[in-house]
């Protein structure tokens, strides 16, 4: 019953490990839920290419030399396309 009730989704991105991945299918297969792995990569990097086209500069995370606010701005991206893609 609960696999026709409750859905999930990882939505990963390039910065993803496949532990994270696999840690969601686990706990997907123990409530039961029908489970789904996307890949949105592809849609943040068409709104990032956007992004770059209307402000003429590439946000970089932390990790690539980015400043505190780039890499918040990142993050923000990946959680707003997860909210959107959600509904």
């Amino acid at each position: 019953l609960a696999a026709r009730l409750f859905y999930t989704c990882y939505m990963g991105t390039d910065n993803s490990s496949q532990d994270t991945r696999d840690r969601a299918k686990r706990l997907a297969e123990q409530v039961g839920s029908t489970h789904f792995d996307a890949n949105i990569q592809s849609v943040i990097k068409a709104l990032l290419a956007f992004f770059v086209a209307l402000v003429g500069k590439t946000p970089n995370f932390k990790t690539a030399g980015g400043e505190p606010r780039e890499n918040l701005a990142l993050q923000n991206i990946q959680a707003r396309l997860r909210m959107v893609i959600s509904y």
